[in-house]
């Protein structure tokens, strides 16, 4: 009897601990077919940029947005992740609304990922965000 309450109790452990990082695993799987966006560290020292790649619109329309934060550090491979998967999730929320709220958006993202994930301002002057010829 004492066996059978120590699995029971060891399988709802196993069951929460996995609902647990389902959430996570899904946010990351949602970037990767969404609209996903590429993030690198370009240069170094006071001209270091982030510059993100991507895509928003539905049927690829502006599948060369481009984002660029200026002056700022260099990330880490794991905060370059979770500035991908903020804009992509940016752009899988907005994809029918009119290019510039789009692009305001993602510049938004930007800001507040660097902010409450990052501990990093960022001014939106720092942050270029631009597609087909429109920059915001």
């Amino acid at each position: 009897m004492k066996l059978a309450h120590i699995a029971t109790a060891v399988a709802a452990t196993a069951a929460l601990t996995g609902a647990a990082i389902t959430p996570a695993a899904a946010q990351t799987d949602r970037a990767a077919t969404g609209h996903p966006y590429t993030c690198s560290n370009q240069g170094g020292g006071p001209n270091h940029t982030v510059n993100c790649s991507g895509l928003i619109t539905v049927n690829n329309v502006l599948n060369n947005t481009t984002v660029n934060i200026g002056n700022i550090n260099v990330l880490s491979g794991t905060q370059l992740n979770d500035l991908q998967v903020s804009l992509a999730n940016v752009a899988d929320n907005n994809v029918n609304a009119p290019i510039t709220v789009q692009l305001a958006a993602l510049e938004t993202t930007v800001v507040n990922t660097y902010l409450t994930k990052f501990g990093i301002t960022v001014l939106p002057v720092s942050v270029g965000v631009c597609a087909a010829g429109i920059c915001v």
